[in-house]
């Protein structure tokens, strides 16, 4: 069984707090705002690279600029496209063979 970081169980809760925004009938106050922006900033510290951090701030950006939560999921979506692609790199290399 694969253990997931921080970072990553951080980013699914989140991914799935946006797409309940994005789905619900309400329109988001300014305190669902908020909330979502100090869990980004949260998710920002746990970020294991400078890119993933980026990849966070455009999903910041997004949710600062007013944007609709299918922006904002579609940033956390490629940031989780991202962490997944780079995980391999995350982990030590295989040792050389010779």
């Amino acid at each position: 069984m694969k253990r997931q970081s921080e970072f990553e169980i951080r980013l699914r809760r989140l991914i799935g707090r946006v797409e309940a925004w994005s789905y619900g009938d309400t329109d988001p106050g300014a305190g669902e705002s908020e909330e979502l922006a100090r869990d980004l900033r949260r998710l920002a510290t746990a970020a294991p690279s400078p890119l993933l951090r980026q990849g966070v701030r455009r999903a910041q950006d997004a949710l600062d600029d007013g944007l609709s939560a299918e922006a904002v999921a579609a940033a956390l979506y490629r940031l989780r496209a991202d962490f997944e692609a780079g995980r391999p790199q995350l982990s030590p290399p295989p040792s050389p063979s010779r």
